[in-house]
């Protein structure tokens, strides 16, 4: 394969912009040299480079598009939408059909709040555990690699130039899988942690039940527990990771996956915790999720139109299917195109 145009347009990105890409994940430094630089269309899963070259997506829009690139029944809901207007000065009905469509599936929350990426939601979740708690500091599973881009996560990352001390200092970690990790900042932070937050699972799934093994040492130290879900919703299951571990986060986050690559994440959670960013009740306001773009009517139109495919088509099933498939092609090396 040749790379020329890419190498080209490469240098010229790293004079334009910080890093060469606005998503740090899609970055020269997290690719072999010998990798596409720029993409210039996808149909399905399979994507050209600008070079010309063919490739299968298998990080498929960093794990967002999930139904393949250019998904009619998808793109063309959006499309319809798009035509009606895609943001108004008071809330499109679309904003409480999606609502009602996404708790249907995810039927553990009480109340959703939509934006725009996963970061808007773990922040949101963060926060609303501080102001329930009056706590301050937060536990995160140390062996999950990401969870937000702001302040509180990214200063407990080797990019956290620009961070102050004192935020770096509220955040402790645990290890998955492992109890004694989480109850040991429990008894070394006491009546200071306002919330753990984790991934359902990564690379190994929860033994002797940790999740609901977790949930318990939140509720009884007071802590609020928030499951991550922005990869794992709708692909261990349409509710989720934590329909098929069948677990009851406080706080539950979802992203990727539910726009088929449209911009739309979710924070979902009990009422009691929610209410706190609405308008009923007598308690201090959170200034909770509350973006111009947050709830474009597109993006939930094309997440309703996700939703349906999934249902309809059995997707979790088919995609578990479909996986085992690629990777047997490749152990027996019979993949027709490189794969990225």
């Amino acid at each position: 394969m040749q790379f020329t145009k890419s190498k080209t347009l490469q240098s010229k990105s790293h004079a334009l912009i910080p890093g060469g890409a606005h998503t740090y994940a899609k970055g020269d430094d997290q690719y072999p040299e010998l990798a596409p630089g720029f993409i210039a269309r996808g149909e399905g899963c399979h994507v050209w480079d600008i070079d010309g070259n063919e490739f299968i997506e298998y990080g498929m829009g960093l794990r967002s598009v999930t139904l393949g690139h250019g998904f009619k029944p998808i793109v063309d809901a959006a499309c319809r939408q798009m035509m009606q207007g895609t943001n108004f000065t008071r809330p499109s009905i679309l904003e409480v059909e999606c609502a009602e469509r996404l708790l249907g599936l995810y039927q553990n929350a009480d109340m959703v709040k939509f934006a725009k990426n996963g970061s808007d939601a773990t922040s949101a979740a963060v926060k609303l555990a501080r102001a329930y708690t009056g706590r301050e500091m937060i536990a995160i599973c140390g062996d999950h690699p990401f969870f937000s881009v702001d302040d509180w996560f990214i200063g407990t990352t080797a990019m956290a130039a620009g961070i102050p001390k004192s935020t770096r200092d509220l955040i402790v970690k645990f290890r998955y899988n492992d109890l004694a990790s989480v109850q040991s900042l429990f008894d070394q932070y006491p009546n200071q942690i306002a919330c753990v937050i984790m991934e359902a699972e990564t690379t190994e799934p929860p033994k002797q039940q940790f999740l609901h093994q977790v949930k318990a040492l939140c509720h009884q130290y007071g802590a609020v527990f928030i499951l991550d879900e922005i990869i794992t919703g709708f692909r261990w299951h349409l509710g989720g990771a934590q329909a098929c571990h069948n677990i009851d986060p406080d706080l539950a986050t979802l992203g990727k996956a539910l726009g088929n690559g449209f911009a739309i994440s979710a924070l979902t959670g009990k009422r009691e915790l929610m209410e706190l960013g609405g308008l009923h009740h007598a308690k201090e306001r959170v200034f909770l999720l509350s973006t111009t773009f947050g709830a474009e009517t597109f993006a939930l139109a094309a997440a309703m139109a996700t939703i349906d495919t999934y249902e309809q088509e059995h997707f979790v099933e088919q995609e578990t299917s479909k996986r085992g498939l690629l990777m047997h092609s490749l152990l027996q090396k019979q993949a027709r195109c490189s794969v990225i």
